[in-house]
């Protein structure tokens, strides 16, 4: 409606508003008005052939431009009628670029300076427009792929601000915080219940506010009932729009059992055999000792394998080895 307008008031036979997506393998919208539907279809299938898409943005053209100022022709839609043009290209690098373009036919007058005046400041509004709305369109991307990996990891995840407010979160992750009542989400928040460990929390949290991701941090939540305790594993997420900080947050239950890949652990690292399968026998909570009696070997034989495994996974300790293999499960 507002370009049907904008058409009428110009004089113009044909305008056009392109919008593409550069994030989302160059996804087209366009809005037309004077355009036949077949019309429509060719120019957004064609639409990098126009002069808008080649010459304007090669010559680093700023505002609008009339057409014979980079060619002789009216641009792409000269095959349709149209003499004479004028328009202008928006980009936002990396993000997504829009254009605004306007076209008379052989029977009209070309556009004078004080048209292109109008058309300027539509240019500019538009500019500071498609800031805004590409930004918009990269978080609306970005909190769907967020949910995604979230929805399909094989662990207990969460993504949290840093006070503990759940953004995103899956089924597991959800399952052990309603299991536990060490744990409590009121009002998508996660906390925790002893006074002094929702404290650790916290502050565990607000570590990552001034800090650049790197290494995990670790709080452990003592449980009654004679269960060993949550871990709580938390990384700082990097590489999100808008320098937004967002933490990753996993728990793990060493008391809830999980389906060890070992064969996925044995095609990231190197692994023998007799290497993988302690690896299946120390997911299980066996023990040196235990391997030791059910191979029929000697416990520093079995010690000697699992240092060969430590160097292999860049691990030094047990709970380490078994925490690689939990996130690649």
């Amino acid at each position: 409606m507002v370009l049907e307008e904008v058409r009428r008031d110009s004089g113009s036979a044909l305008s056009l508003l392109l919008l593409r997506d550069e994030e989302r393998n160059g996804r087209i919208t366009l809005f037309s008005s004077g355009l036949s539907e077949a019309q429509h279809h060719y120019y957004i299938q064609h639409h990098r052939q126009d002069i808008w898409f080649n010459h304007y943005l090669e010559k680093g053209c700023k505002g609008v431009v009339k057409a014979n100022t980079l060619s002789n022709k009216a641009g792409l839609l000269a095959g349709f009628g149209a003499h004479f043009a004028i328009g202008g290209v928006c980009r936002v690098s990396g993000y997504g670029l829009a254009s605004v373009s306007s076209y008379r036919d052989q029977q009209q007058t070309d556009f004078g300076d004080k048209e292109i005046d109008v058309w300027d400041g539509l240019y500019f509004g538009l500019a500071s427009w498609s800031r805004h709305y590409w930004n918009l369109v990269g978080l609306e991307l970005q909190n769907h792929q967020l949910q995604q990996l979230i929805k399909h990891q094989n662990k207990a995840v969460a993504i949290v601000d840093e006070k503990g407010g759940v953004q995103y979160s899956n089924a597991e992750f959800n399952r052990i915080a309603d299991d536990n009542h060490e744990l409590r989400m009121q009002h998508g928040v996660l906390s925790v219940n002893n006074k002094d460990q929702q404290r650790q929390f916290r502050e565990l949290l607000a570590g990552f506010t001034y800090s650049t991701p790197g290494s995990p941090r670790y709080l452990s939540v003592t449980r009654g009932g004679g269960l060993r305790p949550l871990l709580l594993q938390a990384s700082l997420m990097s590489g999100l729009r808008n320098a937004e900080r967002y933490i990753e947050l996993v728990i793990r239950d060493p008391d809830h059992a999980f389906s060890p890949d070992i064969a996925a652990m044995g095609n990231l690292y190197p692994l023998t055999s007799g290497e993988r399968e302690l690896l299946l026998l120390l997911s299980k909570g066996y023990s040196s000792s235990d391997i030791a009696e059910l191979r029929g070997v000697k416990v520093e034989t079995v010690r000697s394998t699992l240092k060969s495994v430590f160097k292999k996974t860049d691990c030094h300790s047990q709970s380490e080895l078994l925490l690689l293999l939990q996130s690649i499960s």
